[in-house]
């Protein structure tokens, strides 16, 4: 009898009770601590493993309930209210060895929720909470059980994974067992170690950023897997909220979307981001391709031709990928599918849109002065053959169609967006013997369902200087559309029947203007001096004052900064012969 199915003989006994620390029996913690000196352990002196201890058993319910963890279910036949997650986690480490546990350990938790947990209407997200939350405790049971038996070498072994709960409260060994699962498709890699680092130094603003090592057996042969995490930042609420929307997205792309795109025999597709090797509600894994010399353009500095052109096709194959999904499951499904329609929370808008009323009104006119008023100003040199006023009023406009071009178009087909591809979201390496390069795209929490012109020219506008612009632009939106062609062609579908070449350039153009004021709203803050940027957005007051008021203050303060200037000069040049044209 499995211990899922042990379980599932006393369900019918279950209820549901307020959440206390009850079942953790603080005598047996004192037995622990005692025995603490005879174990050797990897990383921690004996005092941080006791102060790691009496932390775990520092049980603040208020805090805990904040996890959203659903209904804590107890056997009620018990004379002692002990949660079920908890006996049936510590049945797992009774029952089981340190091999076969990490092995089933996945299987078992989720074969007790499909056939327990389910019924009670646990939600899986609010099972695995409660897993996470009460392992810990359950392997300090087990210690206190080994601790008892004065068998050394298990205690050893269950002591280091005590510890590794007090190291790395971000990840525990089992979900790291499921990592390895994932990256070999198999089960033959045994872990044997691991650490979580913060990651310094990423341009990322709404997460929490680590780096992972995985050291694993394979046979006879010992591996190391670079990895790289992403969370949801907990530690500021505000920052937590927001970033809740763009989180569930970049879930649903890597969790649904690839693994559906994969199912429809597209895995050749999904190559264009970096492989994901987990997903939790609030952790996504990813391979760390640092280790493999890509990193993130320095956007102070205006990206090459080689950088451009090499991830001009990437954007075309995932914007191939949305187009072959959509076909092929209309195929399957005998009618017409449209991701927006099929998943309309997986690719909702996650920014600041009109659809928001006045909640960001006051931000969205805080740009709009800044870019037609501000920064128009700061350009006297600049040929204007049209009246200032004229001008301010046409560029006015075209920053209010900075939210209406993210929606979706009746004009030509719609695909999945990136929808925030500045330098930080591109990661880029250039062979210098070869002069070969190749990107990955990455950070997918700001996609959405338009045209793919909105992807092209945000990417084409933001990243580059006027003069690669004028020499480039209508070269690589062709290499677009080039690579699309194949792409589409390799799996039998026409891109002449979705939109021509001209549906194209000319969706180009009509959200042109809306593009250049999102790439000066991205380079108003993005191409401050760094330590300056540092100190504004970590200042509430003063970054408020910036998104929501008068912007001018603070970009005068740095308008001599030679990058900032340069590149917003160049796309206040081409605004204005955007529209002079039109004379």
């Amino acid at each position: 009898m499995s211990v899922s199915d042990k379980f599932l003989k006393n369900s019918s006994t279950l209820c549901d009770c307020a959440l206390d620390d009850s079942f953790i029996d603080k005598s047996k913690i004192r037995y622990i601590v005692d025995k603490i000196p005879k174990v050797t352990l990897r990383s921690l002196g004996e005092g941080d493993f006791k102060n790691g201890i009496n932390k775990l058993i520092e049980f603040d319910t208020s805090e805990i309930e904040k996890q959203s963890l659903g209904k804590i279910l107890y056997n009620k036949t018990n004379s002692v209210k002990v949660p079920a997650v908890f006996e049936l986690l510590c049945e797992i480490f009774n029952n089981t060895d340190y091999v076969a546990r990490l092995k089933s350990f996945h299987a078992t938790t989720e074969d007790y929720y499909n056939k327990v947990a389910t019924n009670y209407g646990l939600t899986r997200d609010e099972f695995r909470r409660q897993v996470k939350l009460f392992l810990p405790y359950a392997k300090l049971e087990r210690l206190y059980q080994l601790c008892k038996q004065e068998s050394a070498a298990d205690i050893e072994q269950a002591a280091l994974e005590v510890e590794e709960c007090i190291l790395y409260p971000q990840l525990y060994r089992e979900e790291c067992a499921l990592i390895l699962r994932n990256i070999y498709r198999s089960e033959e890699a045994v872990l044997i170690s691991y650490d979580v680092v913060p990651a310094q130094g990423l341009p990322g603003h709404l997460g929490q950023y680590f780096k992972i090592q995985l050291r694993a057996r394979i046979g006879t042969e010992m591996k190391t897997h670079h990895l790289f995490a992403k969370a949801v930042n907990t530690s500021n609420s505000e920052v937590a909220e927001f970033s809740l929307l763009p989180y569930r997205k970049e879930r649903f792309f890597f969790e649904s979307l690839l693994e559906s795109c994969k199912e429809l025999g597209m895995e050749g597709l999904t190559d264009f981001c970096p492989k994901c090797y987990f997903v939790s509600d609030n952790m996504l894994i990813f391979e760390d391709i640092s280790v493999e010399g890509y990193n993130p353009w320095d956007f102070h500095i205006p990206v090459s031709y080689n950088w451009l052109s090499a991830t001009v096709r990437k954007l075309a194959k995932l914007h191939a990928m949305s187009i072959i999904f959509e076909e092929r499951l209309s195929e399957k499904m005998g009618r017409t599918v449209r991701l927006d329609e099929e998943y309309p929370e997986g690719v909702r808008e996650a920014s600041p849109h009109d659809d928001d009323g006045e909640k960001y009104k006051p931000l969205r006119d805080a740009c709009r002065v800044c870019i037609s008023e501000y920064c128009l100003s700061k350009f006297p040199e600049v040929p204007k053959k049209l009246q200032m006023d004229v001008l301010k009023e046409k560029i006015s406009n075209a920053c209010d169609m900075m939210g209406k071009v993210k929606l979706k178009s009746d004009k030509i087909r719609n695909v999945l967006n990136h929808g925030d591809l500045w330098g930080a979201n591109i990661m880029y390496r250039e062979d210098k013997d070869t002069g070969s390069s190749s990107t990955y795209l990455i950070d997918f929490q700001m996609t959405r369902y338009c045209p793919p012109s909105v992807d092209l020219m945000f990417l084409l506008y933001t990243n580059t200087d006027r003069a690669t612009r004028l020499k480039h632009l209508k070269g690589l939106i062709e290499l677009y559309y080039k690579e699309l062609t194949q792409i589409c062609r390799y799996y039998d579908c026409n891109i002449e029947c979705i939109f021509k070449f001209d549906q194209l350039m000319e969706s180009c153009r009509e959200i042109e203007p809306a593009a250049i004021c999102v790439a000066i709203r991205y380079c108003q803050i993005m191409l401050m001096p760094k330590q300056f940027k540092k100190e504004l957005l970590s200042d509430n007051e003063r970054s408020r004052a910036f998104f929501s008021g008068d912007r001018s203050r603070e970009l005068e303060k740095v308008w001599s900064y030679e990058p900032l200037q340069t590149r917003i000069g160049g796309l206040i040049e081409d605004i204005v012969q955007i529209y002079e044209s039109e004379i």
